[in-house]
């Protein structure tokens, strides 16, 4: 585990404690070593503390007083499950999207996708990125605020354990491009929950990989 420099702000405390819950680093009932995760960032227990409060409103962190804190006892279903709720809201986006995105965006969209598949493994990420970036620019404020915190509270990275992902992924963008360029406000919508869905099915394949649900007895 890396150190993360001295100054480190809350909310990079929790992103961290966060990564390592959802890269299997932390496995479900383990205690979190406070002290430990302390002395690794060089901070004090405080912002610790408030991180774990935070991670315990996202349901990743149980905290039980007098015992400390524990990450939360998640199942494959509780993950597929996140990410069907941010299908329905990144759905009701697309569907949005698919009637506002103007000709110029939609080409941007259309180059993003076309990046996207023809790009190596490590600019997957930023491309996948800025492609749900331009189709959620549509929604109002609130929306994107309510995006954000779904999408920042769900595994990263998991395709990087399943290597079908990106086929997924291109054959799930291509669909929503398609929709779009449609002006189908239903098909967009409907593409993109199926897409979310098959995000979470392959978050679950992923941390599987890393053993998150395995225990010492397994």
């Amino acid at each position: 585990m890396s150190r993360i420099t001295r100054g480190v702000l809350a909310e990079e405390i929790v992103a961290y404690i966060r990564g390592q819950i959802l890269e299997g680093e932390l496995k479900p009932g383990q205690k979190i070593d406070q002290d430990a995760i302390g002395e690794l960032l060089d901070v004090s227990r405080s912002p610790i503390r408030e991180a774990l409060v935070v991670l315990g409103q996202e349901g990743l962190v149980a905290i039980t007083p007098r015992r400390g804190a524990f990450v939360a006892e998640l199942t494959p279903e509780d993950v597929i499950d996140h990410y069907e709720l941010f299908g329905l809201v990144s759905g009701r986006v697309a569907a949005m999207a698919a009637t506002t995105l103007t000709d110029e965006q939609m080409a941007e969209l259309q180059g993003i996708h076309h990046r996207f598949a023809a790009s190596s493994d490590d600019e997957h990420f930023k491309l996948n990125e800025e492609f749900h970036q331009l189709v959620n620019s549509v929604a109002p404020r609130r929306t994107r605020w309510l995006l954000r915190n779904l999408q920042r509270s769900i595994p990263s990275g998991f395709f990087e354990s399943t290597p079908d992902w990106v086929a997924k992924a291109i054959d799930g963008h291509a669909e929503i491009v398609a929709a779009i360029s449609d002006r189908d406000a239903g098909a967009a919508r409907t593409a993109m929950e199926t897409h979310l869905h098959d995000a979470g099915v392959a978050a679950v394949d992923g941390l599987t990989s890393r053993g998150f649900w395995e225990t010492d007895n397994d």
